[in-house]
């Protein structure tokens, strides 16, 4: 639903869609059951026009079903989970409510109190209505039209009152429709709300009720957790221009205020610890960690998936708190999991996309057709979503969460299971999308992709940002060391491999021989006391001395600095 929600009536029109489609089904399921009760011995249920009344019987019970089968399947996040539970559910109930009203007519006596709110609750189960209604209005057709014939006609049936079906009575239909019609409108209702009110509902209870006990009883630990103190500089600083200066002076489309999240469990969990940034236009910024880190929470609270403990987050200067539909329309998003519908083409799904997101009919196949050919997905296009190779569906997914005219795209892990043209191919349409304007926000375990998209990134540890800046800052802050690659030629002389690396413990004071293959030796080499020119200088003069074939001097890679944060020892030296 949150993929497929671009502005923010979609998700009361993907629930109106549904309910046409299941009322076409159950018109046509009734119309199979009429069948049925035809050629099985109940064709009192159709004859002489009395196939209007089951029909009508029959569709109040899809009015109230319906409605109540999606307000469960809230309680489920798999659609595969809640699919087989509920086709239990309903069979289940089916067959043990009969037996229920059995049990309650025997044992409890006529006049108990508890026995009419026993039946009066079983009136909200829509399958208990359906049956009371068909069996009782076959009982009294049956009834009917066995006085009429006057044949065999059973001592107890009384044939000298004419009752009313469609009544109120004990014996009749009426209160059992009245039911299925005003728990069917009342389902709605509820799916209504909790379409509209659902956000805010569960932000006040995270937010005020259950931080605000939590902080009472626990003031020194919520304090102590999220301490803004001991990080580092360029982090401090974004936080500081953030809460000194007005929101509209910073000028940026994606504004993260001291957000926080809390998991309230046996003990709490703080995932997101007090956590500012501000992201501009024609920017991707990376959020990088290690699992449990906070990232995938702090992703889900900026796509409005998890309700913030406590800070803001502003999407072109709507807060996602108080306007999260709003936020949603202005937002594409890439999931880590695709959402993706297995029995529609990419073609058909995204032309569904491009009418979700308002774009006019005559330009569609041509928006489509476009964003088909900027990830080639040309050769796919016209095939079913199921036949797709994990790599096609995350491009598939990167292609719906780039249309319509998003301010800022979610990208969670966009490249997974993609081959190295396809994932370049990815890469050069995010840069596209982001100088034509936009702001991404990119997960990844690749730094490759980080390196080459994010004009800045943060690497999280324990819910904190611990570094912030640009990928080049970051590798010139904290590489503090050179790579250095030595080939030996040892084939005449085997000693010149020790001679080299001793000249290398004396001439570089702290280098560190970090793997060694054949006369082929990887440095670490401290960049302190030692620049790229000395360097070169004195390997070139070396280079007969020790019979130095070749070598190479690089700076440090990104994720080299990120296993440095990722060591607990090196993240307590760094704060």
């Amino acid at each position: 639903m949150q993929v497929q929600s671009p502005d923010p009536l979609s998700g009361l029109r993907i629930w109106c869609c549904h309910e046409l489609c299941c009322r076409f089904k159950m018109w046509l399921g009734s119309c199979v059951a009429m069948v049925v009760f035809l050629y099985s011995g109940s064709e009192v249920l159709v004859t002489d026009y009395h196939f209007l009344d089951t029909l009508f019987i029959l569709m109040l019970f899809g009015w109230s079903v319906i409605p109540f089968m999606y307000l469960i399947s809230f309680l489920f996040s798999s659609h595969t989970s809640a699919y087989i539970k509920l086709l239990l559910f309903s069979w289940g109930s089916s067959f043990h409510i009969k037996h229920a009203n059995v049990i309650v007519f025997l044992i409890i006596d006529k006049e108990s109190a508890s026995k009419s709110h026993m039946l009066n609750s079983m009136m909200l189960l829509p399958i208990h209505n359906l049956g009371m209604s068909i069996s009782r209005y076959y009982d009294f057709q049956q009834t009917k039209a066995t006085c009429a014939s006057k044949k065999n006609v059973p001592i107890f049936m009384n044939c000298s009152e004419e009752g009313n079906v469609y009544g109120l009575e004990a014996d009749a239909i009426g209160r059992f429709l009245i039911a299925m019609a005003v728990t069917g409108l009342i389902f709605f209702l509820l799916i209504f709300l909790l379409e509209t009110t659902s956000w805010t509902m569960r932000t006040f209870v995270f937010r005020s009720i259950f931080f605000g006990i939590y902080k009472k009883f626990n003031k020194e630990r919520v304090s102590m957790e999220l301490s803004v103190e001991s990080e580092d500089e360029d982090v401090q600083n974004e936080r500081n221009r953030i809460l000194e200066y007005p929101q509209e002076s910073l000028n940026s489309t994606v504004l993260i205020k001291e957000l926080a999240k809390i998991y309230f469990a046996m003990p709490a969990v703080f995932a997101v610890r007090n956590i500012s940034v501000a992201i501009k236009k024609e920017e991707c910024f990376g959020l990088l960690g290690l699992n449990g880190a906070g990232k995938t929470t702090s992703f889900q609270i900026l796509t409005g998936e998890e309700v913030a403990t406590s800070g803001d987050v502003f999407i072109e200067h709507l807060s996602i708190t108080k306007n999260v539909l709003k936020v949603r329309s202005k937002i594409g998003y890439c999931p880590q999991f695709d959402a993706l519908l297995d029995y529609m083409t990419a073609r058909e799904i995204m032309t569904m996309y491009a009418r979700l997101w308002g774009i006019p009919e005559k330009q569609i196949n041509h928006y489509v057709n476009k964003s088909i050919q900027s990830l080639n997905l040309e050769p796919y296009a016209d095939k079913f979503i199921y036949t797709y190779s994990g790599g096609n569906k995350r491009r598939l997914s990167t292609a719906i969460a780039l249309m319509g005219k998003p301010s800022v795209i979610f990208l969670d892990e966009p490249s997974t299971g993609m081959d190295p043209v396809a994932r370049r191919l990815l890469w050069n349409t995010v840069t596209q999308t982001r100088e034509s304007g936009k702001v991404i926000i990119i997960t990844s375990h690749s730094m490759e992709e980080c390196d080459a998209l994010c004009t800045r990134l943060a690497i999280m540890v324990k819910g904190k940002f611990v570094c912030l800046g640009s990928p080049q800052h970051l590798k010139n802050k904290f590489g503090n060391v050179y790579i250095l690659k030595a080939k030996i030629k040892i084939d005449k002389d085997e000693n010149k491999l020790k001679d080299f690396k001793d000249f290398m413990a004396t001439t570089f004071p702290g280098s560190e021989l970090k793997h060694e293959n054949q006369g082929i030796l990887d440095y670490y080499v401290p960049s302190k006391d030692n620049s790229w020119g000395k360097m070169f200088g004195i390997l070139e003069e070396a280079k007969e001395e020790f019979h130095l074939e070749d070598y190479s001097i690089s700076q440090i890679t990104l994720e080299q600095v990120f296993l440095t944060f990722a060591n607990p020892e090196n993240t307590e030296a760094h704060g």
